[in-house]
C-alpha cells in the first residue's frame, strides 16, 4: 500500500487524474470526447488485438481467429519474435487470413516457472539498458520481415504498464520513427483521458489501450479477470465491464475501443465473446491499419 501511495505522489498527474475519475467521471469523459474530436475522429471505432506471449496462445489462436471473423471482428496480432518463429504455421495462416501484426519485440518475456506451475513474466523495458530495448524492437522487427514477409507499421512494448515515463515513452517512439513506424499502442488508459484516444506528443502515433468502466484509469485485459492469481476480478466482472464500456462510449459516440487478450486466457470463455459482441454493436470494427487510414 506504501509503494503504491508513493508512485500516486511521485506521478502527480496520475494523481490528479485517479481522482477526477472518482469525483468527476463526466467531466473526465466530455474532456476525452473534445480530445477525440481534435484528433479527428468522427464515430466510435473498434480494435481488439493478442498479445500471444507463450506457446498455449498459438495452439488455440486459429480456433479464436476463426470465430472472431464470423462475428466480423479482424484481430490485430502481437507475437514476439522467438514466439512468432517456433508457431510460424498457425501465424501465417491468420496472416493469409487478413489480419495484421504489430512488432512486439524478439525476445521471450513469459516463462513457466515450474514450482508454481504457472507462467511468469521477464524481461521487463524498465530493466534493461536502452540499448537493450533498442536491439529487442529492432530485432522484432527483423524478424516479422524475415519469417512472415511483411513490413510493421505498428509496435506494443512488453508488459508496457512498467514502461511508461516520459522519458521511457520518447526513447521508445524515436527506435518506432527511426524504423519508420506509424504507430504505438504501448500506454495505459490514462493516458487516452489525458492527450485523448491518438496523440503524438512523444513521437509517432499513440493509441492507448482501454479502460473499465467503474475505473476508467484501470486496464480491461484477460489477464486481470482470467488468469491473475488471487485475483480481485472474475471472468464475470470481465462481461459487465464490457457491457457497461459499451453503453457509456455508444452515448459519447467518438473516440476508441483498444482493448486486447492473450488468447490462451479468453478461447473458450463466453464473457470474453459477449464483451466482444457488445464492443462490435456500438462500435466499427477495425484494425489499426484501417484506423489510421480513416483518420487521416
Amino acid at each position: 500500500m506504501l509503494n503504491r501511495i508513493a508512485r500516486r505522489l511521485a506521478d502527480p498527474w496520475g494523481l490528479a487524474y485517479t481522482l477526477r475519475s472518482r469525483v468527476d467521471r463526466g467531466g473526465l469523459y466530455r474532456r476525452y470526447t473534445q480530445l477525440a474530436s481534435q484528433a479527428g475522429f468522427r464515430r466510435l471505432y473498434f480494435v481488439l488485438s493478442f498479445d500471444c506471449d507463450t506457446r498455449e496462445d498459438a495452439e488455440v489462436a486459429w480456433v479464436v481467429h476463426a470465430r472472431l471473423r464470423e462475428m466480423g471482428v479482424t484481430p490485430v496480432y502481437a507475437v514476439p519474435g522467438e514466439l512468432l518463429n517456433r508457431g510460424e504455421r498457425v501465424y501465417r495462416r491468420i496472416l493469409e487470413d487478413g489480419a495484421e501484426f504489430i512488432n512486439h519485440g524478439y525476445r521471450e518475456h513469459t516463462y513457466f516457472d515450474t514450482a508454481r506451475g504457472a507462467y511468469a513474466s521477464c524481461f521487463f523495458y524498465d530493466q534493461q539498458p536502452l540499448e537493450t530495448v533498442r536491439e529487442d524492437i529492432v530485432q522484432g522487427d527483423r524478424n516479422l520481415r524475415a519469417t512472415l514477409g511483411i513490413a510493421p507499421r505498428g509496435f506494443r512494448a512488453p508488459h508496457f504498464g512498467t514502461f511508461q515515463r516520459p522519458e521511457q515513452l520518447r526513447f521508445q517512439h524515436g527506435v518506432l520513427k527511426e524504423l519508420g513506424y506509424a504507430f504505438s499502442t504501448s500506454t495505459v488508459p490514462l493516458y487516452a483521458y489525458r492527450f485523448g484516444p491518438a496523440f503524438r506528443d512523444y513521437g509517432v502515433l499513440e493509441l492507448p489501450v482501454s479502460g473499465m468502466a467503474s475505473r476508467p484509469l484501470r486496464i480491461l485485459d484477460s489477464w486481470t479477470c482470467f488468469e491473475a492469481p488471487k485475483r480481485r476480478f472474475e471472468p464475470r466482472d470481465y462481461a459487465r465491464e464490457g457491457c457497461l464500456v459499451a453503453t457509456r462510449f455508444e452515448a459519447l459516440g467518438v473516440g476508441l475501443l483498444n482493448f486486447y487478450a492473450d488468447p490462451s486466457h479468453i478461447h473458450d470463455r463466453p464473457e470474453f465473446f459477449a464483451a466482444v459482441a457488445e464492443w462490435a454493436r456500438v462500435a466499427r470494427p477495425a484494425t489499426y491499419g484501417q484506423l489510421l487510414a480513416e483518420l487521416s
